[in-house]
Parts: structure tokens; sequence; C-alpha cells
């Protein structure tokens, strides 16, 4: 799989799951389609981040959890929590402000992961850099 099927993907939502080497497994549910990177804002420019507050973060080994987007708590909105899937032809990014929860870069072999803003989580593994030794990406089909 390279990172250009992943960019291209029009489904919505999507499921990122991620083993590193380590044996660490952790990912993103994403709530809007990928391409939406494309899409202009009311100047003309390239949005640079997209997504909804439905997409979230989860981690599954060694230990279990959910992140939510913190704009689910009324006193945490903010810009900042507001970053919620980015792409581009050199990276990926999962969550923002102060960190990126998720980053992947453009051969979808290396990562590191953070605590950011968007979802108020802590790094999803113990040496924060990573290599992926599985990338499995889900994606669903929004037609009802």
């Amino acid at each position: 799989m390279s990172f250009k099927v992943i960019s291209k993907e029009k489904h919505a939502p999507t499921l990122l799951m991620i083993k590193t080497c380590n044996n660490e497994v952790f990912g993103a549910y994403c709530s809007s389609k990928w391409n939406e990177r494309n899409q202009k804002d009311e100047r003309g420019n390239r949005m640079a981040y997209f997504g909804t507050g439905e997409t979230f973060l989860f981690s599954l080994y060694p230990e279990r959890a959910k992140y939510p987007w913190v704009g689910m708590d009324v006193n945490s909105v903010n810009h900042s929590a507001e970053l919620f899937m980015a792409a581009d032809t050199k990276m990926v990014t999962i969550g923002g402000g102060d960190g990126q929860a998720i980053w992947m870069d453009e051969n979808i072999r290396y990562g590191k992961t953070d605590r950011c803003l968007t979802f108020n989580n802590p790094p999803l593994c113990s040496g924060r850099d990573f290599e992926i030794r599985v990338l499995e990406v889900y994606g669903f089909d929004d037609k009802t």
C-alpha cells in the first residue's frame, strides 16, 4: 500500500490502524474523506486541516483507551481543538495543536505521536517515534 493510494481514497469514514515494530497498536477513526485535503477556503487557499468532531483516537495495545474530540467539552473549545486531519504529498497527520497525535511520513514507514490539543491524548506509544510494521486502512462507503 502506498501513500498515494490512501490519499486518493474517497471513502468516509475511514478507520486507520497502526502496529509498530514494538507491537504497540493504535489508530484513529477519521470522519471525513481524505480527498477533502484539496478543498480551498473562501480566499482560495488550500485548507491545511479538515474533518469533524466525530474523529477520535484509540489505543489497543498495550493499553486500551479512546480519546474523543475535546470540543465535546464546552470548556475546551478553541482553534487548536479543531485540527482533526491533514495530509499532503509528504505526510499524514491526525490531531494538532501543541503536537500531533499521529504523524506518518510520505513512505508510511516512520511516524511520531505526541499529545495534542484536539484530543488531549497522551502519546499513543512509549517511544513517541515509531516504525510502522503494519498499517491497515478500512474505508466505508458513505452512501445510504
